[in-house]
């Protein structure tokens, strides 16, 4: 009895021997890691078998079998998320499923400015490699983005991308992005005016809409509400907005000056051509303009126009004559005849 005992207790530890030769030999830095590390992604509807085969082929591993075991093992895929990881140069097979499934990613800090537009804020987004081109398209490409991020019922998502600085794993989901954004909007619309969800859409989007343009339009905080008080007062009179911001959305850059070839482009955009508001919001607003938008300063000023470029500061008039007088004023003293 006592011989066969000693015998099992032999064959356990030759067993546990070889495990242990092979789980060292399998788990141990892979040759091709480079010296400064890689960096290593792990896409939408990826598996560990996935993960295993392109770690294998990038030579990041020694062995897909034994880094497929882990995971199977106790059962970790539905812990896989989206993300980017950054592989070292002494990381065993290990250490790079430890970063993978308890989701150690790579994170990128980005900033979206007030009154950047959709397209800005995408190139910034591709540029801080937070997502890529491809996913990007592909999120465009669905008939139901808008409501994946929250925003079902509203024609865009322009204007709900609250300007604020972010921060991201690499490599996420544009989704995920988004829905991040729209959320840190309706908490700040919270802030401003806690009875919005008591608006409908329709009216609620339309205040959204005027925030975007004020926006462009203020460049200083404290005439925020008094050119939304211009604005408001223009589409009470039934006047058109004759906004240079709604101008700048349509062609997609900014100019210095518009020219009298500018302000005839057809477009729904065209506040000079067309009354009312615009079809959808021209950038993101932030905070100020869109509390500016839900209390405008009562005024009875129709018109304004720049008074000093560098302060930001404008000259607010009644009356059409004023208004040109402002004009002039504003010509002279930049030298334009």
């Amino acid at each position: 009895m006592k011989s066969f005992l000693k015998l099992l207790i032999l064959i356990f530890i030759i067993i546990l021997s070889v495990f242990m030769a092979l789980f060292l030999f399998f788990n141990r830095p892979a040759d091709r890691i480079p010296e400064e590390g890689a960096e290593f992604e792990i896409i939408n509807r990826d598996s560990s078998y996935s993960i295993a085969k392109r770690l294998l082929t990038d030579g990041y591993i020694n062995s897909r079998e034994f880094f497929i075991f882990i995971p199977r093992l106790f059962k970790l895929d539905k812990n896989l998320q989206v993300g980017c990881i950054k592989i070292n140069s002494k990381d065993s097979t290990v250490e790079i499923l430890k970063k993978i499934y308890l989701h150690e990613y790579i994170t990128v800090s980005f900033t979206i400015p007030e009154g950047s537009t959709l397209e800005q804020v995408k190139k910034i987004l591709l540029d801080a490699n937070i997502v890529n081109a491809e996913s990007l398209d592909e999120f465009f490409s669905r008939n139901d983005y808008i409501s994946v991020i929250g925003l079902s019922g509203y024609k865009s998502m322009e204007g709900f991308l609250f300007p604020e600085t972010y921060k991201f794993y690499r490599g996420v989901k544009p989704a995920t992005v988004f829905k991040g954004m729209t959320s840190l909007f309706f908490k700040k619309l919270e802030e401003i005016n806690p009875n919005y969800r008591m608006m409908n859409k329709e009216d609620l989007y339309d205040k959204i809409i005027l925030a975007s343009i004020v926006e462009r339009e203020v460049k200083l905080k404290a005439e925020a509400s008094i050119v939304a008080g211009v604005f408001y007062n223009r589409l009470k009179k039934r006047m058109r907005l004759q906004s240079c911001a709604t101008i700048q959305y349509v062609l997609g850059k900014q100019k210095e000056y518009l020219t009298d070839e500018d302000l005839e482009i057809e477009s729904p955009y065209n506040s000079y051509k067309h009354s009312g508001l615009p079809p959808t919001a021209i950038s993101n607003p932030g905070f100020n303009a869109l509390k500016a938008s839900f209390f405008p300063a009562q005024n009875n000023y129709l018109f304004f126009v720049v008074a000093d470029p560098g302060k930001g500061t404008h000259h607010f008039s009644e009356n059409y004559d004023e208004h040109l007088t402002n004009q002039q004023i504003y010509k002279k003293s930049q030298g334009i005849y």
